[in-house]
């Protein structure tokens, strides 16, 4: 899952949708979204921890018996 996360930030937000034109709809070029630097940071962290804490919520569900 953390590795999930990594990728999703890396290719998914930082390259695929920040810097190729595939998320354009013709008309809307002013409506795209920008992310601020402490946004970006509390997805960075909410991610992090998030995907640790369902890895763990997972893990232990596994080894219960």
């Amino acid at each position: 899952l953390s590795v999930m996360n990594l990728m999703d930030r890396f290719l998914i937000d930082g390259y695929w949708v920040g810097h190729t034109n595939a998320w354009t709809i013709p008309g809307t070029e002013d409506l795209k979204p920008y992310i601020t630097a402490k946004d970006k940071q509390k997805k960075w962290l909410f991610g992090t921890v998030g995907m640790a804490v369902i890895a763990a919520a997972l893990a232990t569900m596994m080894t219960v018996q």
